[in-house]
């Protein structure tokens, strides 16, 4: 028996390892907090909108003022040579008779063998419907992009809530059995005292042993349990499995009832993300539709130019001419007249995507519909199941009470005590699993809901 109870200690031990002192405690907010911060699917999503915002940075830099200096440096080493006719510049003198010049071209050269040349250009949009469609469309991508970084968070904020009720109810389930264990070993002592007296047989303390030893056998069971419940916390947590963890919340704080308009009130579809996302989507095929509208109208540009040339044979020789600037500015008018029906095409596709997202739309709000239902009616259930296993537990512990006094009172078998503990466990075992199908159905009524 010495050694039965040292093994129960031990184990006992080994289940609330993982409380010790050094291990990080967290509640549900702060795990949940804790995944969203380490987890790298969060990562993935935040790059995402540092992306998206780069992405409007470049669609925007297209509608911004466009500055470029050059610097252009030339040297002939064979001047071009250019063909003029003889005749180009014949003079006519009143009262003189020049002879013709003989026909066919002169040979001669233009300019020096040195050209340096620095220019700046600017250009800049100035009307362009599609530009200013698009740069719309991009910021909505961008808050798309936000929306979906947020369903992110959401899905491994109900993963947490999952896993860290998942340990909750295995604390709650050991327990329960170390309850047992105290209840039973008292019972036993009892009837040792019985049988030195010669009131019972060996028969009954060794049906209290073998109670033990079964209790035993499944603290050790729920000790493998326990371990592996951590575990998977740790890791939707990202946390470090080979560091130790505790939970500050107990059962009770996170089993929130939910309210009337939770269970009976009408469906509000854009508190889901997913309903918002899916929306946007919308919004953004509509903007295709008109950025593609928008290529049937004329776009205006500007731009200037200024250069400073230098033209020498001696490119250091000071008493040569200078430099001589040449300036330009100008509007530039785009008017698209025929593209092969492109645009027509690219609109055509557009509007059918939209229409497309609208059905999908469709889909997901009656998907929604039935998610919710389903979720109300297993609460409803997991409920009714719960307040059942309630009773149940009680009427079972007045059972083993009374079977107990009976036994004391030498009215009742050894035989009796063992079937109504072994009802009575089974009981605490259904009602747990009521309770944990209790508060996975509240997590998932959350979900469902958008809250």
């Amino acid at each position: 028996m010495k050694r039965l109870n040292t093994l129960l200690v031990i184990l006992v031990i080994t289940i609330t390892g993982v409380q010790a002192q050094d291990a990080e405690q967290f509640s549900l907010s702060e795990a949940i907090a804790y995944a969203q911060s380490k987890s790298n699917s969060v990562r993935t999503a935040q790059l995402d909108i540092a992306r998206a915002k780069a992405d409007v940075q470049e669609y925007t830099s297209i509608g911004i003022p466009k500055l470029n200096a050059s610097v252009e440096y030339n040297y002939y080493i064979h001047i071009p040579t250019q063909l003029l006719p003889n005749d180009a510049f014949a003079i006519e003198i009143p009262g003189i008779t020049l002879p013709p010049p003989e026909p066919g071209y002169s040979e001669t050269q233009f300019g020096t063998r040195n050209n340096l040349t620095f220019g700046i250009n600017l250009n800049t949009l100035v009307i362009d419907g599609t530009y200013f469609v698009g740069l719309k469309a991009s910021k909505g991508l961008m808050e798309m992009t936000k929306r979906q970084a947020d369903l992110t968070k959401y899905d491994i904020k109900h993963t947490i809530v999952k896993a860290y009720l998942q340990v909750l109810i295995a604390e709650e389930n050991k327990g329960v059995l170390l309850r047992n264990v105290e209840n039973l070993e008292k019972m036993r002592k009892e009837t040792q005292a019985f049988l030195d007296n010669g009131m019972v047989e060996q028969l009954d303390v060794d049906r209290l042993d073998l109670s033990l030893s079964n209790l035993q056998v499944e603290l050790e069971m729920l000790a493998r349990q326990t371990e592996l419940a951590y575990n998977v916390l740790k890791f939707q947590m990202n946390y470090p499995l080979e560091d130790k963890i505790a939970l500050s919340n107990k059962l009770e704080d996170v089993l929130a009832l939910p309210d009337g308009a939770d269970m009976d009130g009408e469906i509000a579809f854009d508190r889901r993300i997913e309903t918002d996302i899916m929306k946007q989507t919308i919004r953004l095929n509509e903007l295709n539709t008109k950025r593609f509208t928008m290529g049937y109208l004329p776009s205006l540009s500007a731009f200037a130019v200024h250069q400073q040339v230098l033209q020498r044979d001696d490119l250091f020789d000071g008493a040569q001419p200078g430099f001589y600037p040449t300036t330009i500015v100008g509007l530039r008018l785009n008017v698209p007249i025929f593209d092969g029906f492109e645009k027509a095409a690219k609109i055509k596709k557009s509007k059918i995507d939209v229409e497309k997202f609208k059905l999908q739309l469709n889909d997901l709000e009656r998907s929604i519909t039935l998610q919710v239902t389903n979720a109300r009616a297993i609460y409803s259930n997991a409920t009714e199941r719960l307040v059942s296993q309630d009773k149940n537990l009680a009427l079972a512990e007045r059972i083993m009470n009374t079977t107990r006094i009976k036994y004391r009172e030498g009215v009742g078998s050894s035989l009796e005590m063992t079937q109504a503990e072994q009802e009575l466990y089974r009981t605490q075992a259904n009602r747990l699993n009521a309770l944990y199908e209790l508060v996975v159905a509240k997590a998932d009524l959350d979900k469902a809901l958008g809250k």
